[in-house]
């Protein structure tokens, strides 16, 4: 229920009304049994271990997405995580603060919209090392909530996550980051397809008959020229 309640907490406040928000409380308030609550926390992070954030160190390209919600195509997240130990590390993301299980940090994301790069500063914290306790906020003014993330995969030679699914409660809307494309395309895509088909993540009750969609990555290397800038 903690966790549940500081994401709840992190929400923007809405003046119109809005259905997945109102989905969103129905499910909040359905949560005050902890046997439901841990249902639907069960429902969400079966398959996550404890979270090491330092591990999201890089730059990110968005290869899932919910088009519906975000508009942008060809998205790119950046990090750059400053530990007060002095580690950094790039994400959409300066590190403003940090200690063992805690962090808070600001993000950054670029898409494009009708040819026309767009920016979505956010920010995001971490405030414990259990499933869910990852929060991330785009910046978008779609995005009323923040994601956490539901599933991480692969480990390169130096230790990075090389792919992360970042959903919500209601399992929309969706994004999934990978740092490397062609890897994606040739080792990850299928692996990432089941899991959001299976879990029910491709086309939730709160998506309205849409589905997840899958970028064409070599649309974007053509309409975004920051996928192929590796100094940004």
């Amino acid at each position: 229920m903690r966790l549940f309640e500081n994401y709840a907490a992190s929400c923007r406040p809405k003046s119109k009304k809005d259905f997945n928000v109102d989905q969103l409380a129905n499910l909040l308030q359905s949560l005050q049994m902890d046997e439901v609550a841990t249902k639907a926390y069960n429902s969400l992070f079966f398959s996550m271990a404890d979270m090491q954030i330092e591990k999201f160190m890089g730059k990110w390209y968005t290869v899932v997405d919910s088009k519906e919600v975000h508009k942008e195509d060809c998205s790119i997240f950046y990090c750059k995580f400053i530990f007060i130990l002095k580690m950094r590390c790039k994400f959409s993301v300066d590190m403003v603060l940090q200690t063992p299980y805690t962090a808070t940090f600001t993000s950054k994301q670029y898409g494009v919209i009708n040819n026309d790069v767009v920016t979505n500063e956010g920010y995001g914290s971490m405030v414990g090392p259990e499933p869910g306790a990852v929060l991330i906020t785009t910046g978008s003014e779609r995005d009323q909530c923040p994601f956490f993330p539901v599933r991480i995969g692969g480990l390169s030679d130096e230790g990075e996550y090389q792919y992360m699914i970042l959903s919500t409660p209601l399992k929309y809307p969706t994004m999934v980051l990978t740092r490397d494309l062609t890897l994606f395309e040739t080792k990850w895509k299928r692996e990432v397809y089941d899991f959001v088909e299976k879990n029910g993540f491709m086309s939730p009750m709160a998506a309205l008959n849409t589905r997840l969609h899958f970028t064409d990555v070599d649309v974007c290397r053509k309409v975004n020229k920051l996928y192929e800038n590796g100094n940004v």
